[in-house]
């Protein structure tokens, strides 16, 4: 039996995980409070608790008003989240064991760890640890690991399957462990497609690309040895079938919603929500111009949130940008800094190349801005083909690489220096180095380049539509760190490192996530007020009266109520107070056991009755 072997690179790799891990608990408990602080969240929550209590839908309570609750729909008597089954599944473990945090707590170690696995095998041992550092310390990744949303989920899924498919290739001459890592990658992506359909597709184009490429450049199986060469198409087909199963989820919960497989549950919230250009989609019409300006805006703010990089601090300026603002964000992100020089190492004299195929990527963005006063840029059709040429451009390259044929070096061999690797085997190591260089900058364009047909941008709980990207530009940036690691200055390396991600913690990341302290009012002062006010272990039906109110109001006393209606406490809106009283008696002849506590709401605030109603901000 083989004795276990820990280098210092894995060792170190798994206190990040550990770090990650320990980050999420305390940011989850002291910044967030356990407690969703936006819609989305709550309506994951009730997703989630409905699975964990075996139901996909259940029957809407009457008055249905009364129990409403941000993205949780009511249609044809049946009550159900707007969102794709994927990550409430996943959640739905959380609600299980009764610590709902721990879910993306898991998934942002576990994907800490896949990013290291990824790094090493495509690159080297080096790449993979600062890989890793990168994404355990990013801003981004502390911020969306101690909340409820499903981006965590669908980083590890991306980097489980960019993994497997890295396996896939290596394995290609040994049927048996192709198979099972083809099994591996249609899990993740399947669970991924389930999670974030778009972010699937842009993922996925990349590496069809690149398969099918390999696919048209296999040669006729030859046995050599004891060793056959076989068809990577069989593990391709495996993987392909495996996600589409998993993503059928979306259909089926559809269709257990609405009765119509193809709905588009995110419409019966706002019918504008959808993917496109034009009419019915986007708020207000959604136009390639608004697209690429929200994208525009977001990346401001990406690159910054990215590493945590930035030209000043965390002042008020960039606090009130962050609580109240989505346009450019302030201050001069430099988290992109080590993606040229990454370029230039890795591609030598080619990168001249890739400079003007950037350039061409640029001028396509700008071009329909300048013709006939950017009437291009309204036009829904130009829209769809200049995102599909974007995306076409953006892969294009992979078709002209060319596949190893020949069998590549083990990565154990090159795991902390490809150039221990010598002849065929090195040169081999570098195609591979290259290859992978430009899948992963493809996957990042690529989801930067589909979210231009989403209506909305995202910066509150930083740019989380461009999140799963983060594996990918982390990889490329620790490429010229681990070079200069290789070359004899390791200890220098992994101390400018460590002081870096050190400072940017407390200096960047930190103060930018304590912005969102109580964010939205969702505080646990309500909840503590209940506990304040009951009467022994009756439950409690906490009855909110008041109209107009929103869910912030009372937001914190939602997510305590089951969507069974069956929880310690249960909160209830009075919508009809002054108007009628049927609303009222109807809440209280449902629970005539509990005791019941009466708070006043108006628009985002909610006191107890027997208090002075806050100041009106």
């Amino acid at each position: 039996m083989k004795h276990i072997k820990f280098s210092p690179h894995a060792c170190a790799a798994a206190l990040l995980c550990l770090f990650a891990f320990a980050m999420s608990a305390i940011l989850s408990r002291t910044v967030f409070e356990r407690l969703p602080h936006l819609e989305d969240e709550v309506a994951y929550l009730f997703q989630a608790r409905t699975y964990a209590g075996g139901h996909l839908v259940i029957d809407t309570p009457e008055p249905e008003d009364a129990y409403w609750q941000p993205f949780v729909v009511d249609y044809n008597g049946r009550r159900f989240g707007k969102y794709t089954p994927g990550f409430p599944a996943l959640l739905a473990l959380g609600v299980l064991v009764g610590q709902t945090w721990i879910v993306n707590a898991l998934f942002g170690a576990a994907g800490v760890a896949l990013v290291y696995r990824l790094g090493r095998d495509a690159f080297d041992a080096d790449t993979g640890l600062i890989a890793a550092a990168l994404v355990a310390f990013s801003p981004m990744a502390l911020l969306l690991n101690a909340t409820l949303m499903g981006h965590t989920a669908a980083l590890c899924c991306t980097v489980l399957f960019m993994w497997c498919m890295l396996k896939i290739e290596r394995a290609s001459a040994r049927h048996r462990y192709a198979t099972a890592w083809a099994v591996a990658a249609g899990i993740a992506l399947g669970i991924l497609l389930a999670t974030r359909a778009l972010t699937a597709i842009a993922v996925a184009l990349p590496f069809a690309v690149w398969s099918a490429r390999r696919l048209v450049s296999h040669r006729t199986p030859q046995r050599s040895g004891r060793a056959v060469r076989v068809s990577p198409l069989r593990p391709l087909i495996i993987l392909a079938l495996i996600a589409i199963v998993f993503g059928l989820s979306i259909p089926i919960y559809s269709a257990a919603a609405t009765g119509d497989p193809f709905k588009n549950l995110y419409t019966l919230v706002w019918s504008y929500d959808r993917v496109g250009f034009g009419a019915g989609a986007g708020r207000n019409i959604h136009t390639l111009e608004k697209g690429i300006r929200h994208a525009r805006f977001d990346l401001s703010l990406t690159a910054a949130d990215l590493f945590g990089w930035q030209i000043g601090t965390i002042d008020d300026d960039a606090r009130d940008h962050l609580d109240t603002e989505a346009d450019f964000y302030p201050y001069v992100g430099v988290s992109w800094i080590l993606l040229p020089f990454a370029l230039v190492i890795m591609y030598r004299w080619r990168a001249l190349l890739v400079a003007l195929w950037l350039a061409a990527l640029a001028a396509w963005i700008v071009v329909p801005h300048l013709i006939d006063g950017g009437r291009l840029t309204r036009d829904p059709a130009f829209a769809y083909a200049w995102v599909a040429t974007a995306l076409a451009w953006v892969v294009l390259p992979l078709l002209f690489w060319r596949p190893t044929l020949k069998r590549e070096p083990h990565p154990e061999s090159q795991a902390n220096d490809p150039s221990s690797v010598s002849g065929q085997g090195f040169r081999a190591a570098v195609a591979v180095r290259r290859r992978w260089t430009w899948l992963l900058l493809s996957v990042a364009l690529c989801l930067i380049g589909v979210q231009v047909a989403y209506w909305i941008g995202s910066q509150r709980y930083s740019t989380r539509y461009f999140y799963e990207a983060l594996p990918s530009l982390a990889l490329i940036s620790a490429l010229p760190l681990a070079g200069l690691a290789r070359r004899g200055l390791r200890l220098g390396v992994y101390a400018l490192v460590t002081l870096v991600l050190a400072y940017s913690l407390f200096a960047y990341s930190l103060p930018r996530i304590g912005v969102l302290y109580r964010y939205n009012q969702i505080s646990p002062a309500l909840v503590e007020g209940i506990a304040a006010r009951r009467d022994g272990d009756r439950p409690v039906l906490a009855l909110v009266t008041g109209s107009p109110v929103r869910w912030r109001a009372f937001g914190a006393l939602m997510v305590q109520t089951s969507p069974y209606l069956n929880s310690d406490i249960v909160a209830a809106w009075d919508y009809r107070a002054g108007a009628a009283d049927d609303v009222r008696a109807a809440i209280l002849a449902r629970f005539p056991d509990r005791q019941v506590i009466e708070l006043d709401a108006l628009e985002n605030q909610a006191w107890f009755a027997d208090e002075q109603p806050p100041q009106a901000n």
